[in-house]
C-alpha cells in the first residue's frame, strides 16, 4: 500500500510540474478574454447610468423647445394674418416671416433629434 501511496505523489507531483509552465500560457489566453467581458460590462454600466442622469435634462429642453416652437407658431400666424389684411406688408415683414419659418424648421429638426436620442 505504501508504494502504491508513492506512486500516486509521484504522479500528482508530475502532474503538477507539468501543469506549472502551462499557467502562464493559459493565463496570457484567458486575461484577454477577461479583459474583454470585464469592460464590455462596465461600459454598459456607464451607459445605464450615463442615459439615466441625462435623462431629466433631454426632457426640459424637449419641454423648452416645445414652448420656442409654440412661440413662433404664435408670430408665424400673427405675421400671415397681417400679411391677408394688406395693411402696410412690406419686404421687411417677408423676410420676417421667412426667418421665422426658417427658426420654426430648426427647432422642430432639434426636438426630433432629442426624441430620437433618448
Amino acid at each position: 500500500m505504501s508504494n502504491l501511496q508513492e506512486q500516486s505523489k509521484a504522479i500528482g507531483i508530475q502532474t503538477l510540474v507539468t501543469w506549472i509552465p502551462l499557467v502562464p500560457i493559459l493565463w496570457f489566453v484567458v486575461q484577454p478574454i477577461l479583459v474583454t467581458s470585464v469592460s464590455e460590462a462596465m461600459a454598459e454600466d456607464i451607459q445605464d447610468t450615463v442615459k439615466q442622469s441625462v435623462e431629466p435634462v433631454n426632457d426640459a429642453f424637449q419641454v423648452l423647445l416645445m414652448l420656442n416652437i409654440n412661440e413662433i407658431r404664435k408670430e408665424i400666424a400673427a405675421m400671415r394674418f397681417r400679411q391677408g389684411q394688406g395693411d402696410d406688408w412690406d419686404a421687411e415683414d417677408a423676410d420676417t416671416l421667412a426667418e421665422l419659418n426658417i427658426e420654426l424648421e430648426a427647432l422642430q429638426d432639434a426636438l426630433e433629434a432629442l426624441r430620437e436620442s433618448a
